[in-house]
């Protein structure tokens, strides 16, 4: 039986994902925690900026994290020296959108539906484009393959890569199995979780625990770990996630 301390919800991510729902919850009475289970990295930019071919810009450049702008846009908007031009920015959510604008990018959009996903969506229906695309070592290199079936012309860069923080400490743990709803933020997180709690207590989130995801690919990430109960959040707006994330406490804990 959960102590009546014991956090509510609690969200996997890495540290400032969605900063913005934490005072929101806590102001509507919900008992929350942030474990964060990756630490981005970022890679010198000296690494990845010499494959770039500088010489014309990309049609589009793509990034689905705000780590992505920090560690890949704004180093490569340096070399072109205010040549953004036409350049189109694809951000995978609100946050990141909100990066890219503070990085110096004029043209910046975003997809009906979230994620990596809401992108190849849209991008499939557009004529072929030269794609600049800023991930993480574990992000993987499916988009940019499912973008090059398309006919574009992709450029897949990465600029940072995500380290496992150490094992769950007991007081982490525990807040882990007394949540209502766990929040995963991706699906690095995911893997990560998964290495750093034992088998049996990982078992129990599971079968047991209800799981809220963000896009497609961490929902296929949570149902390839076993996850039963998985729900995708509509919107990582902080004041729309935090209304959704109420919802399903409260039908997790009716």
């Amino acid at each position: 039986m959960p102590s009546r301390s014991a956090p509510e919800i609690v969200l996997l991510s890495s540290a400032g994902t969605i900063a913005g729902i934490d005072p929101l919850l806590r102001k509507a009475g919900v008992r929350f925690a942030r474990i964060v289970t990756v630490v981005p990295q970022a890679l010198e930019p000296r690494r990845w900026l010499e494959h770039l071919n500088t010489s014309r810009p990309p049609d589009t450049v793509i990034v689905t994290s705000q780590t992505a702008v920090e560690s890949g846009v704004r180093p490569w908007l340096r070399t072109l020296k205010g040549r953004v031009g036409a350049i189109e920015f694809w951000a995978a959510g609100p946050g990141t959108a909100k990066a890219l604008r503070s990085s110096g990018a004029r043209q910046v959009k975003r997809a009906p539906m979230l994620g990596a996903g809401g992108i190849q969506a849209t991008l499939r229906r557009r004529p072929p484009r030269t794609i600049l695309y800023f991930r993480s070592d574990r992000a993987g290199p499916h988009l940019a393959r499912q973008l090059r079936s398309f006919g574009h012309t992709v450029f897949d860069v990465v600029v940072y890569r995500l380290a496992t923080t150490p094992v769950l400490g007991t007081r982490a743990r525990r807040n882990l199995l007394d949540a209502h709803v766990l929040v995963a933020t991706s699906p690095s997180v995911l893997s990560a979780l998964r290495h750093r709690i034992d088998r049996r207590s990982f078992l129990k989130l599971i079968r047991h625990t209800r799981l809220v995801v963000l896009g497609e690919r961490s929902q296929r990430a949570a149902r390839g770990h076993g996850f039963r109960r998985v729900t995708v959040a509509p919107s990582t707006t902080a004041q729309r996630f935090t209304r959704y994330l109420l919802r399903e406490l409260r039908d997790a804990s009716s």
